[in-house]
């Protein structure tokens, strides 16, 4: 029996990956809660350092969440560009609220210390939230996608040739980023699991260059496919330029994870900024060529 790969992205095994994602988040909620108890119990036994702080074990269900969000992006690959590039900013919004559970851990409440570095990072990182949540409204705003239930009952048949073999060209695409989304996700565990301790250290582990920033790499290399292959559908300079504003965009993401203090934020901020404007401005100057 030949292996089909379109049963990797049915709305049935969406649902049952999604559901199994949650019991998984908890049960690993409650798992590094108990190592955590452990380690209060017997510190000489549990020294990681991400048991320092009973806050840090909502880093576990947020990891493992956060993995299902990025299947969620190779799945609506398929189904819609921009609802992909939705999903690719909707992850650095949860990567963020992620690291504001971190910045709590290192929140300095003394009066003399109320601008310390770790208080402005929470600030910064608040804003930050704040302002790309924004822009991700405006976003899904501007798509013209109604929601999950019309990317679901898009109907291929009624598609013109041309923008079928685009559709045929991210399928693949989408097959070769399961892959390496399968690959980068078990290399991330087994780092994670055999982490070495540092005794003694507050330094929380970089989870974002574990897995995220590769990932965000690959993502790069495949906005530039997508760019590619919308020319062999279209010549529509709105539609070239919002693309290509896709792959600028994903850059700046990429650079956010390397960068330090609030040039991240910035870079985020930005990156979501420019492909909502770019989007916007492709879709006006497609409605006045049109009109």
């Amino acid at each position: 029996m030949p292996f089909d790969s379109s049963l990797f992205f049915s709305p049935k095994f969406r649902s049952a990956l999604g559901r199994y994602t949650l019991y998984t988040a908890i049960f690993s909620f409650l798992v590094h809660l108990g190592l955590i108890a452990l380690k209060e119990l017997a510190p000489q036994l549990v020294q990681f350092e991400l048991l320092a702080h009973p806050i840090n074990a909502i880093y576990t269900p947020f990891s493992i969440l956060l993995i299902f969000e990025s299947y969620l992006l190779i799945f609506y690959l398929r189904k819609s560009t921009t609802y992909y590039i939705a999903k690719q900013y909707e992850i650095i919004a949860l990567i963020l609220i992620r690291g504001i559970f971190k910045d709590m851990t290192h929140l300095d409440l003394t009066e003399a210390s109320a601008s310390s570095s770790s208080n402005l990072e929470l600030l910064r990182d608040l804003l930050a939230v704040a302002f790309v949540f924004v822009l991700i409204y405006w976003f899904y705003s501007n798509s013209g996608i109604e929601g999950y239930k019309s990317l679901d009952n898009m109907e291929e048949q009624a598609m013109e040739p041309r923008l079928k073999r685009f559709v045929q060209s991210k399928k693949i695409l989408s097959v070769l980023l399961l892959g390496v989304f399968v690959f980068l996700a078990l290399q991330s565990l087994v780092g994670w699991v055999t982490h070495q301790p540092k005794p003694d250290s507050e330094v929380l582990v970089d989870i974002n260059a574990i897995f995220f920033d590769k990932f965000f790499t690959i993502l790069i290399l495949s906005d530039v496919f997508i760019l590619l292959f919308s020319l062999m559908y279209t010549e529509k300079f709105p539609v070239i330029i919002r693309n290509s504003s896709f792959v600028i965009s994903t850059i700046l993401l990429k650079l956010s994870f390397s960068a330090e203090g609030w040039i991240a934020q910035l870079l985020i901020v930005v990156g979501v900024g420019f492909g909502v404007l770019m989007l916007y401005l492709s879709n006006a100057f497609d409605r006045m060529q049109k009109s």
